[in-house]
């Protein structure tokens, strides 16, 4: 046999090889999705007939038309359920796998807050531990129930509801109003490209999450920071396939998805980023003694109170909880603060005439509008605006009569019921702070009245209250004094703005490219 024979096979060989193993790939691709549709049929048909049949259901056909084409969950909501839901109270759709109820009717949450014997909390890794989600999150404070949320609260309460110096707090912040200012020489003359504020944003809520939970100065470690930022960045714009969350038993092949591999990737970075911070010395200007999350954590986990699979799965979800809600409402705040120059006007107005150049967290806790102007946009664009993370432990009867199996997974809608007008009036989906109240006093007996009847929840309520309310409360105050101390914020066109969702679990901020400019009773510094 001659050298361009023998060649010439062997060239065969390996293109039949390929082609070979193509066409495997391919065969086994068809194969498990034809498994996975068959069973799928099979889970939708029976799992219909244990499930109430006196509430409506969202077709599913409808679920992944929105989910493939992008559709933000509020926008889903208003589109398809808000009418069947305010007048049933509750509707079943389509999520993670599964059928599950959501409930909107206050009433019906307020049963399901209480009753948390019958309600259990469960998360992602509870519902799909092999997925993007499962692995991201694992067993956490946040999503654990009975015994486990009770240790591992016990563990994290200290570290966050101590007494904060926020001296870091307004100083990343008077930075961050710094860094937009600079940013406002980008514009162009047709304001199209308007202010990057959205990466500004996050890293300042990253930083000061790091700062007060973490013991670390970002700016100290830029390795990790530089890191930490793309994967996060990552997460946020390119994170998933929505089809495969609608399937996760897809997320079993991800040789099959590439965008679930990257996901994938991304988790295994982040907690590889995250281990490295936890081994980290507290901050050489820390004045917690070590006393954050992070140092609670390694404690707990030294003295075996917590596995290191808990210990991993706090430290991943408890950083992203510190930063990314934040991030969500300032960015609406920001825009829907630019959409109302009366309101902007106000709040100037209030900032100059009662706080000090060299102010205290007290200062701001006296400003009325400022609270009223946070509160309506945690009202309107809640960081969550739909959570299923409850189960049913046994058959549980939901009101009069709406029946759920045990093992029913159970959503509750916190923009439904805060945008709801028969609670909120005829003007429910208007920005209006002053539905709120006038005065301090007055406002926060509202804030608690409509957090205990569950018709404003975007920190739970009752046992599961969100632990950081305070502290998130008191960085959006620093924060907004700061950038609306100096500059007056507008947006770059007359429209409304349009609701962005900005993650994967659903957080959404409205999408308009901002101005800013020294507003005429600028006083200086």
């Amino acid at each position: 046999m001659t050298n361009y024979q023998y060649n010439s096979i062997s060239h065969r060989i390996v293109l039949t090889s390929i082609m070979t193993s193509h066409f495997s790939t391919s065969m086994m691709a068809t194969y498990i999705l034809a498994i996975g549709i068959f069973l799928f049929i099979l889970y939708t048909i029976f799992s219909r007939q244990k499930l109430p049949r006196n509430i409506p259901r969202i077709p599913i056909w409808v679920t992944i038309y929105d989910t493939y084409y992008g559709t933000s969950r509020v926008n889903f909501y208003n589109r398809y359920v808000r009418d069947q839901a305010e007048k049933h109270g509750a509707v079943i759709i389509w999520h993670l796998g599964r059928w599950s109820v959501h409930i909107t009717k206050p009433e019906y949450l307020m049963q399901m807050f209480r009753d948390e014997a019958s309600f259990a909390k469960g998360g992602s890794y509870m519902k799909v531990p092999w997925g993007v989600l499962g692995q991201l999150f694992g067993q956490n404070v946040i999503d654990s129930t009975g015994h486990i949320w009770k240790q591992q609260r016990n563990i994290l309460l200290p570290a966050i509801k101590r007494q904060f110096n926020i001296a870091y707090m307004k100083q990343k912040s008077s930075e961050l109003r710094a860094i937009l200012w600079q940013d406002r020489e980008t514009q162009d003359k047709d304001c199209t490209i308007g202010i990057n504020i959205e990466d500004h944003v996050q890293h300042w809520a990253l930083s000061i999450c790091c700062k007060y939970f973490m013991g670390i100065n970002l700016e100290s470690v830029p390795d990790i920071d530089n890191r930490l930022t793309r994967v996060l960045t990552a997460r946020k714009k390119r994170f998933m396939g929505g089809i495969t969350m609608l399937f996760p038993t897809l997320q079993r092949f991800p040789w099959l998805f590439p965008s679930d591999r990257r996901a994938f990737r991304l988790v295994k970075e982040f907690e590889e980023i995250v281990v490295e911070i936890g081994k980290l010395g507290p901050d050489s200007e820390s004045d917690t003694d070590d006393n954050t999350i992070k140092g609670r954590l390694n404690s707990a986990r030294r003295d075996g109170d917590i596995s290191e699979f808990q210990y991993r799965s706090n430290m991943k979800q408890l950083l992203l909880a510190g930063f990314e809600d934040i991030e969500s409402v300032l960015l609406s705040a920001l825009v829907i603060i630019a959409k109302n120059p009366v309101i902007q006007s106000t709040l100037h107005a209030e900032l100059a005439s009662l706080v000090p150049t060299t102010y205290s967290l007290e200062d701001l806790d006296r400003l009325p509008v400022l609270l009223t102007v946070i509160l309506e946009t945690f009202r309107l664009y809640p960081p969550f605006p739909s959570l299923t993370n409850r189960y049913t432990t046994q058959d549980t009867l939901l009101g009069d009569n709406i029946n759920l199996p045990a093992g029913t997974w159970v959503g509750w809608n916190a923009y439904a019921v805060q945008t709801d007008a028969r609670i909120w009036g005829s003007d429910a989906l208007k920005f209006r702070p002053s539905r709120w109240g006038e005065d301090i006093d007055s406002i926060n007996a509202m804030f608690r009245a409509q957090q205990a009847k569950a018709v404003f929840i975007p920190f739970s309520t009752r046992s599961r209250t969100c632990l950081g309310v305070s502290f998130t409360l008191m960085q959006l105050k620093i924060v907004l004094y700061e950038l609306l101390n100096e500059l007056e914020w507008g947006i770059c066109n007359d429209g409304a703005p349009t609701l962005r969702q900005i993650y994967p679990q659903g957080k959404i901020a409205p999408n308009s490219p901002m101005t800013a400019k020294r507003f005429n009773n600028f006083r200086g510094r």
